[in-house]
């Protein structure tokens, strides 16, 4: 078989053409979740799914006994269903022996899913973790279901939206994930509580602004737009509901910092002469060209010597959150008071 995209395996599923074997890893949770229970509901009849359906911990079980299990002929069904979850096979030479032995001579009637949830599998700096998906994509099917560009995630929206009953267009969506983030599981969360809102209308910008709740990225963004605009009020009270929220300091640092660097960025691209593509392809803003054009809307008025000294500043707040004891929330409002300080100096 091979390593394949969400796509193959969606189609795998409907096709009911199904590998004996599955590694399923990757950041998206929600999906991974989805498509195991896909595979559950085709292959496990609920009458009999106690004897043919079987999940391990990964942390608590022996690979011996989940392959002694995966030997077993499935009782009144064509197949047996194992879902192992988070088996640390990167830890054991043996295992991945034990594990290609089996993959020499599979039962047929069995198909045995590794889940990865917990674990990081990193098979781009991991060369343990590479061989071990080249072992399941040459025995069954390797799925990396990575988290879905925001353009794709807006016509999810739509389309989910409109499965509800409700309307939404597409640069509402979009704008819908800048607001409540990227995460599928969030995404749909807020879409059923604002389709439920609006009955079968239509879920304006202004109903996303009253109802959805900001995820940290968007929250932060605001923080930064009152100190770009020079507004210390307005930064101060959003800096104030997010130490009341208990947000991380270090994760509230990183998204301003990621605000800065996408300025700074965008007007060392203008000094050059390059435009806005040539930025989204050097940095990897595949499905967030909207951060771009956010930079370009926000450094309007900022000189490159600003955004340097502002940048500075946060990369010197960052190495006193790793080598100092100072309160970190005090640390952030200092940073703020300075960053407000360049933008009115």
């Amino acid at each position: 078989m091979a390593k394949v995209g969400e796509a193959e395996l969606k189609n795998q599923i409907k096709n009911n053409d199904f590998s004996n074997v599955y590694m399923i890893y990757g950041e998206e949770a929600y999906l991974k979740d989805f498509y195991v229970a896909k595979l559950k509901s085709k292959l496990v009849e609920p009458a009999f799914a106690d004897f043919n359906f079987h999940q391990y911990d990964g942390k608590k079980v022996s690979l011996s006994e989940i392959l002694n299990d995966a030997d077993m002929m499935p009782m009144m069904a064509q197949y047996s269903f194992l879902l192992v979850n988070d088996y640390p096979l990167d830890k054991s030479k043996d295992d991945v022996e034990r594990l290609k032995a089996y993959f020499e001579d599979i039962n047929p009637n069995a198909i045995l899913v590794f889940l990865y949830s917990s674990i990081e599998v990193d098979t781009k700096k991991n060369s343990k973790w590479k061989t071990i998906e080249g072992l399941f994509a040459k025995a069954g099917t390797v799925v990396n279901l990575e988290r879905r560009t925001d353009g794709e995630l807006a016509k999810l929206i739509v389309a989910s939206a409109k499965k509800r009953g409700c309307v939404i267009d597409l640069a509402n969506a979009k704008y819908m994930v800048t607001v409540v983030g990227n995460d599928i599981t969030t995404v749909f969360n807020e879409l059923e509580k604002l389709c439920a809102f609006v009955g079968e209308g239509e879920i304006t910008r202004k109903i996303i602004d009253d109802l959805a709740v900001k995820c940290l990225q968007a929250r932060v963004y605001d923080l930064s737009k009152f100190i770009l605009a020079g507004n210390s009020d307005g930064a101060y009270e959003v800096l104030r509901v997010l130490f009341a929220q208990k947000e991380e300091p270090i994760s509230i640092l990183a998204v301003i910092s990621s605000c800065y660097i996408d300025m700074y960025r965008v007007k060392c691209a203008k000094a050059s002469g390059e435009g806005e593509g040539s930025i989204s392809s050097a940095f990897n803003y595949k499905g967030r060209e909207w951060l771009i054009k956010n930079a370009v809307r926000d450094s309007k008025n900022l000189s490159l010597e600003n955004l340097r000294g502002a940048i500075d500043v946060l990369a010197k707040t960052d190495e006193l959150f790793k080598s100092t004891s100072i309160d970190k929330n005090l640390l952030l409002e200092e940073t703020v008071m300075k960053l407000l300080m360049l933008r009115n100096g």
